[in-house]
């Protein structure tokens, strides 16, 4: 066996690794966008958002040879309806939360999904969780209590209950991908930006919101979705077939770290104490989950 063969793995693992880091970091920026377009309302952000995410989706899956997106959502059948719909609700519950509360709170409370996952999957797939396991859960569930707890005070509950929607939809799309394994996800992604598209517009529009915001603030939710979602999402894809699913999660755990980083840098938006001890503890409880094994599959949309 020459050197180069012991190699090539390792290099593959760092560079792997090193793409998912920067999924990450592209997705951790979500909350500055959202700062960025402060006179848009939630379904206003959602409506462009979903129209970039859509769009980004749709070049990925051209570049990598995917069938027509609407023959592949037929094959998906209702577990296709399932996950769409999932998907959807944490896209609508994450932005509904970096509206109202603090991005530390919504990046915080959205990360435990897997946490989320893990316990759906015992109650829907009978997937069995050892002690370890229901630990990680338990520590988890102290965390989110926490930030809770602080969000009473502060007086933005709804948008850290957003913020666990937006987590319990994750959670749902993981537990889809884990009951069909080998089908192709990618239509159910393309599917979901236009569903929390015209799912926003039908709000706004009957709220009587403008359905045509200020065309910066309108560029700003649009790169949220293309940008953001595209190429966080191309960097994740590239890289993840070289980690472990254990990698993968906790790698892409740099949004949840560096989202607040960006928005006290940018905006001076500080995290209270009770969200970075609720934090922390959720993080150690993902971290543990992941190690396990026990953790929902990253969404992996190349298989």
């Amino acid at each position: 066996m020459t050197e180069a063969s012991l190699t090539l793995p390792r290099n593959r693992f760092v560079v792997g690794a090193l793409m998912v880091l920067a999924a990450g970091l592209c997705w951790s920026f979500t909350g500055v966008f959202i700062r960025l377009a402060p006179h848009l309302d939630s379904w206003q952000f959602l409506i462009y958002r979903g129209l970039g995410v859509a769009l980004a989706f749709w070049l990925v899956a051209r570049s990598r040879g995917r069938p027509r997106i609407l023959r592949g959502f037929r094959a998906l059948g209702r577990l296709g309806l399932v996950a769409t719909a999932a998907l959807s609700l944490a896209a609508i519950g994450f932005i509904v939360a970096l509206k109202i509360t603090s991005v530390a709170n919504a990046l915080f409370l959205s990360s435990c999904s897997p946490l989320l996952s893990a316990v759906l999957g015992f109650v829907v797939l009978r997937e069995r969780l050892d002690g370890w396991q229901l630990g990680s859960v338990a520590l988890g569930f102290c965390g989110l209590l926490a930030i809770l707890g602080g969000g009473f005070e502060t007086g933005r509950v709804i948008g850290d209950l957003a913020a666990l929607l937006s987590a319990l939809g994750f959670a749902t799309f993981g537990v889809c991908m884990r009951l069909a394994p080998g089908r192709d996800f990618a239509p159910a992604m393309i599917g979901y930006g236009i569903a929390s598209a015209l799912s926003a517009a039908a709000v706004a529009w009957s709220q009587g919101a403008s359905l045509i915001p200020p065309p910066y603030e309108t560029l700003a939710a649009f790169a949220a979705g293309f940008v953001l979602m595209g190429l966080g999402f191309t960097l994740f894809l590239s890289g993840a077939p070289f980690v472990p699913a254990v990698g993968q999660t906790v790698l892409a755990q740099t949004e949840t770290i560096f989202g607040p980083l960006w928005v006290w840098l940018a905006f001076g938006e500080t995290p209270g104490a009770s969200t970075l001890v609720g934090g922390a503890m959720i993080f150690a409880a993902v971290v543990a989950m992941a190690w396990s094994g026990a953790g929902a599959p990253a969404p992996n949309v190349s298989n």
